[in-house]
């Protein structure tokens, strides 16, 4: 099969080299430190005496990617490279040690674009890809040693290891809780279970899923039960380090857990509050959901956050920020859109809770912009230069008979509507504007 393979793509290439020269292929996904991003990749190197393009690279274990021909422009653009995308045969497919040194055939262009590979051993690998669609050829051969990998230090971190945020057990995935000080520990959780969801606690993360051993030394959980179902408000005990076989259990819902180190003791209370994430490209947060950008509440459903922005950024609003599934299922964003929705500053956008597949995009010029989210009145809008005072309709600093007559005006629909108007920010300017303004001209 190996001789087959060769000699394939020598006949190969000299048909088709001088056309392959003209066509650059990257490396999308876990390649190294690189993240999934539709903008960035890692260039393969076309080899005119063999017709192949070549990669030699360090993979993680448990590294997922694919190849494209073409790289998009923004980081949220997954749809522009789509039909330029192809990958494994079907999704997550393994290279195991038996596939190394065989011809593997990849999936069509274009229809193959959600199917990775996946390594799963730690190493450094060559790749040969010979271009030839409907059926291109890759091939992998592993160049040194699988990684070793040490033992996981104790740095001071505790991670909530297990079934929550949307996680499965394994020992490279944990949320880091944050430390309040004098040994106390905090975390946000999303429990999403058809009955029970099961979780316990690491010192320390391993660098692979299944290494139950590194972190063995590090796990602590529940003092004498299996699974303990946990008592909402009420301190329970904590075992010691290394004793990892028990685990916590709660149902769905969203909680905030405490440890307290100290006593050592967990609470574990009901997250009652609302909360509300800018998710998307910089300065959203890249479009990893964890880095979201946080809207403070400003008022009961009203929430409000500021950011710099540049140029163009693509964005979509969540009450979560702990996974993809979980944002999925509650993102604010378009409905059924073909293209992504346009945004003006100073304009009032009506969204709704959908789980359409496209984006906001607003345009900045270096300002920084005050984003306000309208949860009673599923509404949002930009504005730039915010702090200026409400009322103010004409930007004199100061609110008086002139405003309200604005304000009367851009009500009936004789002037056009100024943010400083829009007092209880719901989008309109009606008669509880007026009153407003009125009552901030009398000092009330």
């Amino acid at each position: 099969m190996k001789k087959f393979f060769t000699s394939m793509l020598l006949v190969c290439a000299a048909i088709i080299g001088m056309q392959a020269q003209d066509t650059n292929v990257w490396v999308l996904g876990n390649v190294g430190d690189q993240a999934w991003d539709p903008s960035v990749g890692t260039a393969m190197t076309f080899n005119a005496e063999t017709g192949l393009y070549e990669l030699t690279a360090h993979f993680n274990a448990s590294s997922y990617f694919s190849f494209t021909t073409m790289l998009a422009e923004t980081s949220s653009d997954w749809d522009a490279i789509r039909p330029y995308r192809f990958g494994a045969p079907a999704n997550n497919y393994e290279i195991t040690d038996n596939l190394l040194g065989e011809p593997i055939e990849c999936g069509a262009l274009g229809e193959s674009a959600d199917n990775a590979f996946l390594i799963t051993a730690g190493a450094t690998y060559k790749i040969s890809l010979m271009l030839d669609e409907p059926a291109n050829l890759v091939k992998f051969e592993r160049i040194g040693d699988v990684d070793v990998e040490p033992d996981p230090v104790d740095e001071g971190h505790i991670y909530v290891m297990g079934e929550v945020n949307g996680n499965a057990w394994a020992t490279n995935v944990g949320i880091q809780m944050t430390e309040l000080g004098e040994g106390i520990f905090t975390a946000n959780v999303s429990i999403n279970a058809e009955e029970m969801a099961y979780f316990g606690f690491t010192h320390a993360l391993a660098q692979s899923a299944q290494n139950w051993a590194a972190v063995a030394p590090f796990r602590f959980a529940a003092v004498d039960t299996a699974s303990q179902a946990v008592v909402l408000d009420t301190p329970i005990a904590l075992s010691e380090d290394g004793q990892s076989d028990f685990s916590f259990a709660l149902p769905t819902g969203k909680y905030i857990i405490t440890l307290d180190m100290n006593a050592r003791t967990m609470t574990v209370t009901a997250d009652e509050a609302n909360h509300m994430y800018i998710i998307g490209n910089v300065p959203f947060g890249d479009w990893n959901p964890a880095n979201g950008l946080a809207m403070d509440e400003v008022e009961e459903g009203v929430f409000q956050a500021k950011a710099t922005i540049p140029g163009d950024v693509w964005f979509i609003f969540s009450p979560f920020n702990t996974n993809w599934d979980d944002v999925n299922a509650n993102r604010y964003c378009p409905e059924s859109a073909e293209e992504d929705q346009v945004v003006e500053a100073g304009e009032t956008i009506t969204t709704q809770l959908s789980t359409g597949g496209k984006s906001y995009k607003f345009t900045g010029d270096g300002s920084e912009y005050t984003i306000t989210f309208d949860l009673n009145n599923l509404c949002f809008k930009f504005e730039a230069g915010q702090g200026g005072l409400v009322g103010d309709t004409d930007g004199n600093g100061v609110v008086d008979i002139t405003d309200v007559n604005n304000v009367i005006n851009m009500m009936l629909g004789k002037a056009e509507m100024v943010n400083a108007a829009d007092t209880d920010n719901n989008g309109v300017i009606d008669i509880t504007d007026v009153n407003n303004v009125i009552n901030l001209m009398l000092g009330k």
